[in-house]
């Protein structure tokens, strides 16, 4: 199966067909052991980069360092803005601000377009400013051989690509993997890859790579703008021991679409709303109803109906995401950070269950996956001893070992409680569009059920009228016919007597009449009468 595969990075047909490539300035975000508030550096050549990796400033996975190292890949077509070193995120903040003036700080992203407006250029003459387009998300901010330089420092798993391609697929996943550098040894890690749907602008992308027995975490965020930048720098500048955390950067992904989604449903009740009130002009418009400005009423409307059903699904969609978010936080909490207790009953429980004879190897397996997976258990130095039992093993945690555990789970808590609060206001929102779609499909009912009783009402009137016509015809036929009649040369009333003289020939005129008649008479019955009440006949089987 296609599932992730171990020390796997990004193919070359993906770097030459996936990304597209334009140099120019990245933020780079690191907090790490000892640091009390993140740390930003601005990289742009080959040069830099270069020098960034075989520095200090990238951690290792030697399990020296715990935190978190961002790479912010900026979207094209976004103002250039960079710090001239490495500086504190108030420092960075403050930079910001002063070169920046013209950003609004209260815009974070664009609005769902309409279904009309897929193409490029949204539909639009002009594009917003933020906007970049549908490629946002592939295109970065270097050089192909800077790219292949990064995600290799940064373990890079290749089902970023993947995940990127699907481009109008919204996803969380999560995948245990070996990582590790080419030519040195290879640690578990938890590779989380976040994907936001490009059907409307400002699409991100977020991969981490998250090593247990370190707790580091190397992420590249894909199609950043500048004010989203600002936002993640904001939020990372109030994280402590958090900062260690794995789903602390998917956590801050799920806040940013959870903005652009409230806005967006916001838009689009209003719109969807305008919508159904003109509903009640229109109405009275039914004989206009062919003209230019009403059929494109009509278009706005089917337009607005379809956008608030794509945006609920989107939602739904999301929403389901981040309950895997919320599963794997428990996850988490259960296994790499579990309680000592916890760990010491489950040592219980499965001494209880296996055998005697082959006990002594399957406890020392069992420590030892509980060393590879564990965030706290960083002492791989201490021997173990055949056939010791698995209590001594958890025994031996450091109290430091403990507290970061503590300070993991803590963490975890508030990550869990805060995705549990943005389902809850995802399923308020969805409720808000399902009532919408649902009440101008009501609210189109009344108005062509109302257009129908007015019809109706015309209709009577018509056949008011048509009664009225039909009495005069009766008033005025007998005389018409007998006046018709009576002019025929078949009456000679000034005869040479003086007397009326009717033709002998008066049978003719008789006859054709009463024939006509009768053939006009039965050429109606059969088709409107007899035809329509004949019983069809059914097919027989060899018949198709």
């Amino acid at each position: 199966m296609d599932w992730a595969r171990d020390v796997v990075g990004i193919s070359e047909s993906d770097y030459r067909n996936v990304y597209k490539y334009e140099e120019k300035y990245t933020t780079v975000v690191r907090m790490t052991t000892g640091q009390k508030e993140s740390s930003i550096s601005s990289l742009k050549t080959e040069e830099d980069w270069a020098s960034w990796i075989d520095s200090q400033e990238r951690p290792r996975i030697d399990g020296s360092e715990s935190g978190f190292v961002l790479l912010l890949a900026k979207r094209t077509g976004e103002p250039e803005f960079y710090a001239p070193s490495r500086v504190s995120s108030a420092e960075w903040l403050k930079l910001y601000k002063h070169k920046v003036p013209f950003l609004s700080r209260d815009q974070r992203t664009l609005t769902f377009a309409s279904l009309a407006e897929k193409s490029p250029n949204g539909g639009r003459g002009t594009v917003n400013p933020l906007g970049s387009g549908r490629r946002g998300v592939r295109s970065l901010p270097f050089s192909e051989k800077v790219f292949r330089m990064i995600t290799k420092s940064f373990y890079t798993h290749g089902s970023i690509s993947r995940v990127i391609s699907r481009a109008d697929v919204q996803t969380f996943s999560c995948s245990e993997v070996e990582m590790g550098d080419l030519d040195g040894p290879t640690y578990m890690a938890d590779v989380y890859n976040c994907r936001t749907s490009n059907a409307w602008d400002i699409d991100l992308a977020l991969t981490t790579t998250y090593f247990p027995h370190c707790g580091l975490t190397f992420a590249i965020l894909f199609g950043c703008p500048l004010s989203i930048e600002e936002e993640i720098v904001k939020r990372l500048s109030l994280a402590t021991a958090e900062a260690a955390h794995p789903l602390l950067l998917p956590g801050i992904f799920a806040e940013l679409e959870r903005t652009r989604h409230v806005h967006v449903v916001e838009l689009m009740i209003d719109e969807i709303e305008s919508k159904i009130f003109e509903l009640d002009i229109d109405s009275d418009e039914t004989e206009h109803s062919q003209t230019l400005g009403a059929q494109k009423r009509k278009q706005e409307k089917r337009t607005a109906y379809l956008d608030t059903a794509y945006l609920r699904n989107g939602l739904i969609g999301w929403s389901t995401q981040l309950s895997k978010m919320v599963q794997r936080v428990e996850d988490l909490e259960t296994h790499h950070f579990a309680e000592k207790e916890m760990l010491e009953r489950l040592g219980t429980e499965f001494q209880r269950q296996s055998g005697t004879e082959n006990n002594n190897v399957e406890l020392e397996m069992v420590s030892m996956k509980h060393r590879q997976h564990s965030n706290a258990s960083r002492d791989y130095d201490t021997p173990e001893i055949a056939g010791e039992p698995f209590n001594c093993v958890v025994g031996r945690q450091s109290a430091k070992s403990e507290k970061t555990k503590n300070q993991m789970r803590r963490a975890g808590r508030k990550i869990k409680d805060r995705l549990q609060a943005i389902i809850d206001e995802y399923d308020d929102k969805i409720r808000d569009c399902t009532m919408r779609v649902e009440g101008m499909a009501m609210a189109t009912q009344w108005a062509q059920g109302e257009t129908n009783v007015e019809i109706a009402l015309a209709t009577a009137r018509d056949s008011r009228h048509m009664r009225s016509i039909a009495l005069l015809t009766m008033v005025f036929l007998p005389g018409t016919f007998f006046a018709s009649v009576f002019s025929m040369t078949f009456f000679n009333w000034g005869g040479s007597n003086g007397a009326a003289v009717v033709s002998s020939q008066i049978w003719i005129y008789v006859l054709f009449t009463v024939c006509f008649t009768l053939l006009t008479v039965g050429t109606w019955y059969y088709f409107v009468i007899w035809r329509q009440s004949r019983p069809t006949k059914p097919h027989s089987r060899g018949e198709v």
